[in-house]
């Protein structure tokens, strides 16, 4: 059910890169120089109903023909630009290729919550709920369009060149009165013009928090595509305690003061949108900072809820691979060879677990073995194989073959987060294609996670390129720890 008391909006913010960034920018952020940016702003009109004569992206509500926000986006941008027309024009070919280049173009970020003592009693005092996207335009003459996003263009080229392309991009229905272009970093995120509340905030959520700055070791975490969300998890809350403890003044006084720059817990969170125990637990960090409770206590009593949390997770699983083991026991087709065989996906810290305790509960019976498959791109089963006693490994074809055949009992996957009412989980690249070769093959499939990967909003996140939404259909079980 959709809450009443939020108004759910989208924001687009168009981004073209510039040639060379200004004098300033090579001065301050010299690593910059070459991936600077202006955004594309659009000031509302005088005689809008809610922020009038605002500075705002392209922005609107998500009504209810739109399957999702991404598509909300799309039909705003439509609606209240001529990128469609521009975006054919670019591609040489017809609208719905000049659509696909632009869709490939979009990411979506995190969502925002704008809260009602900011949103000065817009759409009857409720919560808005910003669901920003970023709309990257290819602007090097350098690139063509195929290899901006992979399009077979041999047959049809346009002459058209992307600079001078991007620069007829004009503005369409009666919203806004005014659009400008402005550097990103010298201009946009200080503006001082009225702009809709949280514009600078949802527009770091859109780039993924891109354009802040923040320590190298959150930069370095930000980086790993190998451990699961849990440990992930783990980490950004001990960052975030460092970062608070460290900070000369006051993170949160700052981040509210300011209006333009969100705290480093929730900068943390934006920077992998994906990964929902990180955004959980970061929200829930934030919140009690702004309660101005002791950084130790909050740090320690997160970490405590995730080993809890996990620990239940582990129980429950153990409980559903043995039940499982057990029927397979009873089976006719037991030899003195065979072997209750467990797959497994990607990387998990949690499933780690799981899988040990298994193996030490029937390790007198020497009858469980556990096999990972390699999970391109990244390969993280090959580590798991290693964090797991003699397990190994199977590249992703080879392990789908083995369960084809009959040759692994039961497979196991984590997730990076579960949407309400069965409507699906979000997890590694792979899991549908593996879910759906376990259903055509009638070998069980548990997905197993703990309560920080729950989800509270209808749309799933953003989603990063190594992740995918799985239907809830599609497995056995989607195992989670009651209250």
């Amino acid at each position: 059910m959709v809450s009443l008391s939020i108004k759910r909006v989208v924001s687009v913010f168009i981004l073209r890169p510039t040639k060379s960034p200004p004098p300033i920018l090579q001065q301050l952020q010299p690593h910059h120089q070459n991936n600077a940016y202006q955004v594309a702003l659009f000031r509302r009109c005088a005689t809008m109903p809610t922020f009038p004569s605002h500075w705002a992206g392209i922005s609107g509500s998500i009504e209810d023909d739109d399957a999702n926000p991404f598509e909300a986006a799309i039909r705003e941008l439509q609606e209240e630009t001529n990128l469609a027309e521009l975006f054919v024009k670019y591609c040489g070919g017809g609208f719905d290729e000049g659509m696909m280049v632009l869709r490939k173009c979009m990411k979506e970020g995190l969502h925002v919550d704008v809260s009602t003592n900011r949103t000065k009693g817009a759409f009857g005092g409720r919560i808005i709920r910003v669901y920003p996207f970023v709309l990257t335009l290819p602007m090097d003459n350098n690139h063509s369009p195929e290899e901006v996003v992979g399009v077979d263009k041999s047959s049809s080229k346009t002459d058209a060149c992307p600079s001078s392309l991007w620069s007829n991009l004009e503005m369409k229905g009666t919203e806004h009165d005014k659009m400008k272009f402005v550097d990103v970093d010298t201009e946009f995120l200080t503006m001082t013009e009225p702009c809709v509340p949280s514009l600078q905030i949802a527009f770091h959520h859109a780039t993924s928090g891109s354009h802040l700055e923040l320590a190298k070791e959150i930069r370095d975490w930000e980086k790993d595509r190998v451990n699961g969300a849990a440990f992930l998890a783990r980490q950004a809350v001990t960052l975030a305690a460092a970062a608070h403890t460290s900070s000369d003044s006051n993170d949160h006084e700052h981040a509210d003061d300011s209006k333009n720059k969100p705290s480093t817990s929730l900068s943390i969170a934006m920077l992998r949108p994906s990964m929902i125990p990180i955004v959980n637990v970061m929200n829930e960090f934030d919140r009690r900072m702004q309660l101005k409770e002791g950084i130790d206590k909050v740090r320690d009593d997160l970490l405590h809820s995730f080993d809890e949390e996990v620990g239940k997770c582990v129980d429950l699983g153990v409980e559903h691979i043995q039940r499982y083991y057990n029927e397979w026991q009873l089976g006719s087709s037991i030899t003195a060879d065979s072997k209750f065989v467990i797959g497994t996906f990607s990387r998990s810290s949690t499933l780690k677990l799981i899988l040990e305790r298994i193996l030490q509960v029937l390790e007198q019976t020497k009858l469980v073995k556990v096999v990972c498959s390699q999970s391109t791109p990244g390969d993280e089963g090959e580590l798991m194989a290693s964090d797991i006693p003699d397990a190994k490994w199977l590249p992703d074809e080879s392990f789908k073959q083995q369960i084809q055949q009959g040759n692994i009992n039961l497979v196991l996957v984590g997730a990076d987060c579960v949407l309400p009412e069965g409507k699906g989980v979000v997890n590694k690249v792979g899991t549908a294609s593996l879910a759906n070769c376990c259903k055509q093959s009638n070998v069980p499939i548990i997905c197993c996670t703990d309560r920080w990967k729950l989800w509270d909003d209808e749309y799933p996140p953003g989603l990063e390129d190594i992740f995918e939404l799985v239907s809830s259909n599609l497995f056995d079980h989607v195992l989670v720890p009651s209250d």
